[in-house]
C-alpha cells in the first residue's frame, strides 16, 4: 500500500510518512518522500526492506553522540547516513544504558533531566544552527530520493525537525500538532514500555514520582508552545540568517508539496 501514514515495522513502532498533510495555499504535502521515526538502529532486514521499497535514500540520525555510540544504526549500504546531535547537552551521558546513569556525574544527570522538561523553544532556538545543519541536509538528500530522520522515542528532537518542517511547507497548525500528539501511542509498546521498565532502577533521580510519564508524554501544549515562539521570532527569517535562505526554503517547499 502506497499511502500508509504509519508505516508497522518490527523494530521500530513509530515510523510515519509525512505526506498528506493539507497546506494553507490549497496544496498538500507529498507521500512518500519525507518519513520520521524513531529506534531505526533496532530495525530488522525486512524493516529495511520495506523502507528500501518505499525509496528511502538517507537517514538523518538525529541522536546524541552517546546513543549512536551505544546503538548504532546499521543502514544498508546503498542508503546514506548523516547524524546531527540535536541536544548536544546529552553527548557524554549514557541515557540508553540507565545501569550507566547510576554511576553518572551529578552535572550530567542534571543536564539530562533539564533535557527532558519538553522545552522545545529552547532545543530548537539554543541549537538553530545545528537545525540548520539537518534542514539542509534533508533539503539536499531529497534530491536523490526519500529520506527518514529519527531520533530515540520519535517524539522530542524528531517532533520538532517535524515540525519545523511542516511549519515551512504551510502546514494547518491543528496538522502539525495532531501529527505530534500520536507519538506516545505508538510508542505504547515501543520506548514508552521500554523505558518504565529500565529505569525503574533510577527513578529516584527525577524530581517528581511522575515526572517520567510526563516526558513520554505527547501533550498538543507541547507544540503548541513551540508554533507560537516560531510565529514570534519569525522563524523563517531566523532561517535564513543562519544558513538556509528562502531560496532554499522555496527548495524544500517545491520537493515536498504538490
Amino acid at each position: 500500500m502506497k499511502h500508509l501514514k504509519h508505516i508497522p515495522l518490527d523494530g521500530a513502532y513509530n515510523v510515519r510518512d509525512l505526506g498528506g498533510y493539507p497546506t494553507a495555499q490549497g496544496f498538500s504535502t507529498k507521500w512518500g518522500m519525507l518519513y520520521r521515526g524513531d529506534a531505526l538502529c533496532g530495525l530488522t532486514k525486512k524493516d529495511w526492506q520495506v523502507l528500501l521499497e518505499r525509496n528511502v535514500y538517507a537517514v538523518i540520525d538525529l541522536r546524541s553522540k552517546s546513543e549512536v555510540k551505544l546503538n548504532p544504526i546499521a543502514t544498508p549500504t546503498n542508503v546514506m547516513y548523516e547524524h546531527f546531535s540535536l541536544m548536544k547537552e546529552l553527548d557524554d551521558l549514557p541515557v540508553s544504558n540507565p545501569n550507566v546513569m547510576l554511576d553518572a556525574s551529578t552535572d550530567s544527570i542534571d543536564n539530562f533531566i533539564e533535557s527532558m522538561k519538553l522545552d522545545y523553544s529552547k532545543t530548537l532556538f539554543d541549537n538553530l544552527t545545528c537545525c540548520v545543519d539537518i534542514l539542509n541536509a534533508i533539503t539536499d538528500n531529497l534530491g536523490n530520493g526519500s529520506v527518514i530522520f529519527a531520533c530515540t522515542a520519535g517524539k522530542d528532537r524528531t517532533g520538532i525537525i517535524a515540525a519545523a518542517i511542516l511549519y515551512l511547507c504551510g502546514v494547518e497548525r491543528e496538522d502539525i500538532v495532531a501529527d505530534y500528539i500520536v507519538s506516545s501511542i505508538y510508542n505504547t509498546n515501543g520506548v514508552n514500555k521500554s523505558m518504565s521498565t529500565a529505569f525503574e532502577n533510577i527513578v529516584n533521580l527525577f524530581p517528581d514520582p511522575s515526572f517520567l510519564n510526563e516526558c513520554m508524554a505527547s501533550k498538543p501544549e507541547t507544540i503548541i508552545s513551540l508554533l507560537d515562539d516560531m510565529d514570534d521570532k519569525n522563524f523563517k527569517s531566523l532561517l535564513s540568517e543562519n544558513g538556509f535562505g528562502l531560496e532554499k526554503q522555496q527548495e524544500l517547499i517545491a520537493i515536498l508539496v504538490e
